[in-house]
């Protein structure tokens, strides 16, 4: 007489591959692995920090020149020791409003150890539709290379200015 084993008493095959969790498994410790590595990269961008915010800054400012071009109503970009935002002239009673485009109406705040410095006087930089405005530099150190965005009211570019 044969009697049938039941099922969870079988012995699996050696040849028969993983199971769901030792997959499971060797997910998480590549997850983590990768959070790790990731997290040791970050630290290495610092010195490219002053690039990367010269270069956000040059294109929101060109996004700027484009909407007041395209609205007809003119902008203003804001800034403090901390960071920066645009502002948009709405006119009637709420005048000066955050900008209509929500990536330029998003303040933006920098980490130290990253400053922004911007030539002239006042804390704004008027950007018109005629592109009337006053041409500015904002410079931006922190460690490693100084970056300098050059704005002229039409256009942004973003260079680097070298050790001082």
């Amino acid at each position: 007489m044969i009697l049938a084993r039941p099922a969870w008493g079988k012995r699996r095959n050696s040849q028969a591959g993983l199971t769901l969790i030792e997959t499971l498994i060797v997910i998480a410790v590549i997850g983590v692995a990768t959070a790790a590595a990731m997290m040791g990269l970050n630290g290495s961008d610092r010195g490219d920090r002053a690039q990367a915010e010269a270069v956000r800054l040059a294109r929101h400012l060109s996004l700027a020149a484009d909407e007041a071009l395209v609205s007809g109503m003119p902008l203003q970009l804001l800034w403090d020791e901390r960071g920066y935002a645009f502002v948009q002239w709405t006119g009637g009673d709420a005048e000066w409003q955050p900008a209509a485009v929500p990536m330029l109406a998003a303040r933006h705040d920098l980490r130290p150890p990253l400053s922004m410095a911007v030539s002239g006087t006042g804390d704004a930089l008027m950007i018109a539709a005629s592109g009337s405005g006053l041409a500015r530099r904002i410079d931006f150190q922190g460690i490693g290379l100084p970056w300098r965005v050059e704005f002229d009211g039409f256009s942004a570019l973003a260079v680097p200015r070298g050790p001082t």
